[in-house]
């Protein structure tokens, strides 16, 4: 978050004395700031026909977004590049773990980012944290397979499987603000903020072997449908190349886009929220 647009969104709400409004719209820019994206793991099983397939796999799989995004949020309107994000980041880490027997799969994929953003001038002092925790669960089950070798020994066909989940979030805010009026007249403040909530997601993933040690797949995900205090909607597409080093290690790159819609309170206090995050990813998978 840049400092002249802190310090026009506290100017413009000091003058209207609605802190309140303040309040909300401040926790709202420092949520935007956090991407994430849920990894489809692959695996060596990926590349073989179904009937010689382990019962059983396991892929755990670290990765990273390079991704930016463009924020419309209470008629304001933030772009972000990946170099001003990764700028608000003091810590992140991501990771997925995907679980298969035959044709059933189990995704646990999450994220941890704490984000800080500060302000210091003559008019305004800012310390603002962001605690974050993603998770996004699915099941799916594959009901379509038809990778096979042929007489040269040649890996060819592709999948699809379909899966249900719910994504959840949790935002802790913490923000510390010293507002001068006056000279020698200051107004301190503190934020906390907690926010969390459930989107139900629905999907389908589809993946063609383009031989051995080549997997290239595609993924789409809907969900949120303004459940609860869920999003109004969100959506995502993934495109991804897996490449196999070995029996044991997988390294994936593609890119992805992800948009989402939230309304946030009620009446004056309203606030919609509109998020595109989009980039490239590259991750690596180790098979047990």
């Amino acid at each position: 978050m840049r400092v002249p647009e802190c310090a026009e969104i506290f100017g413009t709400f000091y003058k209207d004395k609605n802190f309140e409004q303040m309040k909300k719209y401040f926790v709202i820019l420092l949520l935007i700031t956090t991407t994430y994206y849920c990894l489809g793991q692959d695996s060596d099983d990926d590349f073989k026909e179904l009937k010689e397939r382990k019962k059983w796999s396991l892929a755990i799989s670290p990765y990273a977004w390079l991704a930016g995004n463009a924020t419309d949020v209470g008629g304001e309107k933030l772009r972000q590049s990946f170099n001003d994000l990764s700028s608000l980041t003091n810590f992140g880490f991501q990771m997925a773990t995907n679980a298969r027997y035959k044709r059933f799969t189990a995704t646990v994929d999450w994220t941890y980012a704490h984000l800080a953003s500060s302000i210091d001038n003559s008019a305004l002092t800012v310390d603002a944290n962001v605690y974050q925790w993603i998770v996004d669960n699915k099941l799916g089950y594959i009901v379509y397979d038809n990778i096979k070798y042929n007489e040269d020994n040649v890996i060819a066909g592709w999948s699809i499987e379909a899966n249900i989940g719910g994504k959840y979030w949790l935002n802790d805010i913490d923000v510390d603000y010293t507002l001068l009026i006056f000279e020698n007249f200051p107004i301190n403040g503190n934020i906390k903020e907690k926010q969390d909530w459930w989107d139900l997601m629905l999907g389908l993933k589809s993946k063609f072997i383009l031989s051995k040690s080549v997997l290239l797949s595609v993924s789409g995900d809907v969900g949120g449908f303004g459940i609860g205090n869920s999003s109004d909607f969100t959506w995502d597409f993934t495109y991804a190349n897996t490449f196999k080093v070995s029996n044991l290690v997988l390294v994936s790159a593609g890119y992805r886009s992800f948009r989402y819609k939230r309304t946030e309170g009620s009446g004056e206090n309203e606030v919609k929220t509109k998020v595109h995050a989009y980039g490239p990813f590259i991750g690596v998978s180790f098979v047990l």
